[in-house]
């Protein structure tokens, strides 16, 4: 077998270069723990241009379930069906993407192309996305081989087919029922779900004000405009809402308080709050409610930003003015905004970032829930993440309990692992986060038919 640098020593080479054999393509298995589907859609196009037209040609890709993320993200298993289907348009029945759940994590790499005459195998660390093709350093072995030799090849090739078909035993193809498929480690129950956060960040309603970093430091209340702990910019809200001849004097609706209690059916880790997909719908519905309520404070801003925006600029001017007397009493003059034109336009442009942004209906949404979410990391390459994912979920759950003797826990999750773990009190408080994790990976593996975020009776 040749053995191949790729980005070392040898030039990139895009994938149908990479897989090339000689002649139409009958056969290809993709065994990958990670794929990205600008990848798929490359393979797809390539299997297809030079397939056997003799024949459906067969395309079976196989990739880690829990890192595929296609169980805790919609939009992400939308384009896998969308995939799977362009599969299917080409391909023979027996094709297709298949999630493989196979131990703690599936993390092979080999890769078979067959034609009638000629085949390639590759084995290395290379995954079948735009990283490992174009941008990593990757090592793999490859050899081209002749169907039905006798070389060493010709065996692994072999194996490969058969490894593959010893997939299917461990794999859901995408697109069929997954609900009762359960997970059977940590790893896989946690890659299952989503992480939501709340938008620390602040709200898209503040202009920065690009001022002296030893100004800012000091927090000193340059402006009545200006919070002397947030100094370096100005909120929008406070220019509509200070009293004249500050702002506008315009009373804002009442936020509120946003307490939907979204997170009771989630736990925190040290990524945001992890929310099972079982949970999902629940988590949505509560949400919307919390939209609801806030939803009065944003419609007003978006709409007097339209119906004031001559009156918003000129408070933002005055308010731009005292800041440059300000800083000339103390020696500054080379302030970004210390040239009126120069703020005028910086504020305008703004504006018309902010408008664009809150006329996108999926962004709005966001911003007025103030709740966002990610598919769960995929931390398990790296022990120390890994560990304190897992670590910071048990934290969680034993302080959840331990709310118990002052009031059961109103956090749905914790309900359901205290019911399936059946532990008693005094079993809660000995416990440590180590001892947890161990009694749920061992409840994970005794109850494959279960899932452990729901009451199971039995």
């Amino acid at each position: 077998m040749k053995i191949k640098s790729l980005r070392l020593y040898d030039a990139c080479q895009p994938l149908n270069k990479l897989f090339q054999i000689s002649g139409a393509i009958r056969n290809v298995v993709i065994i990958s723990a990670y794929i990205d589907f600008d990848s798929i859609d490359q393979l797809i196009k390539y299997v297809d241009e030079i397939a056997d037209t003799r024949g459906l040609p067969s395309l079976r890709i196989f990739i880690d379930k829990s890192s595929s993320h296609y169980l805790s993200d919609r939009e992400t298993q939308k384009k896998f069906i969308k995939a799977n289907k362009k599969i299917h348009n080409i391909c023979n029945s027996s094709s297709g993407i298949f999630l493989v759940q196979l131990g703690a994590l599936f993390h092979s790499k080999a890769y078979l192309i067959e034609g009638n005459k000629k085949a390639k195998i590759l084995f290395g660390s290379m995954n079948l996305t735009q990283n490992g093709i174009s941008q990593n350093e990757e090592l793999i072995l490859y050899e081209d081989i002749n169907i039905g030799g006798k070389a060493n090849g010709n065996r692994l090739a072999k194996w490969i087919k058969e490894y593959a078909d010893n997939l299917h035993a461990q794999s859901v193809q995408v697109g069929i029922d997954t609900s009762g498929n359960f997970p059977s480690c940590m790893r896989q129950l946690l890659l299952n779900g989503s992480i939501y956060y709340e938008l620390k960040e602040q709200n898209p309603f503040r202009f920065k004000l690009y001022l002296p970093q030893n100004v800012v430091r000091q927090q000193v209340n340059i402006d009545p405009m200006i919070e002397a702990s947030i100094t370096d910019s100005v909120s929008l809200e406070v220019l509509l809402s200070a009293k004249t001849p500050f702002g506008l004097g315009i009373k804002l609706p009442d936020l509120g308080s946003g307490k939907a209690f979204w997170k009771k059916y989630c736990i925190k880790t040290c990524y945001g709050f992890w929310n099972p997909q079982s949970l999902r719908d629940n988590l949505k519905t509560t949400l919307k409610k919390r939209i609801t309520e806030r939803q009065p404070y944003f419609d007003f801003i978006k709409k007097k930003i339209n119906e004031e925006e001559e009156n918003i600029i000129n408070a933002f001017l005055g308010l731009r003015y005292r800041i440059q007397k300000y800083l000339e009493s103390i020696g500054i003059t080379d302030w970004k905004y210390s040239n009126e034109n120069v703020a005028k336009e910086a504020w305008e442009n703004w504006i018309e970032n902010i408008n664009n942004k809150i006329d996108n209906a999926e962004y709005y949404n966001r911003l007025v829930s103030g709740v966002t979410s990610v598919p769960a990391p995929d931390v398990w390459n790296d022990p120390v993440a890994s560990e304190e994912f897992e670590e910071s979920f048990c934290e969680s759950l034993l302080y959840h309990w331990s709310k118990e003797y002052i009031k059961e826990t109103s956090n749905v999750v914790a309900q359901a692992f205290a019911w399936n773990l059946d532990l008693d009190d005094d079993e809660k408080d000995e416990l440590d986060t180590e001892q947890l994790k161990n009694k749920i990976d061992e409840w994970l593996i005794e109850n494959p038919d279960y899932s452990i975020i729901h009451f199971n009776e039995e």
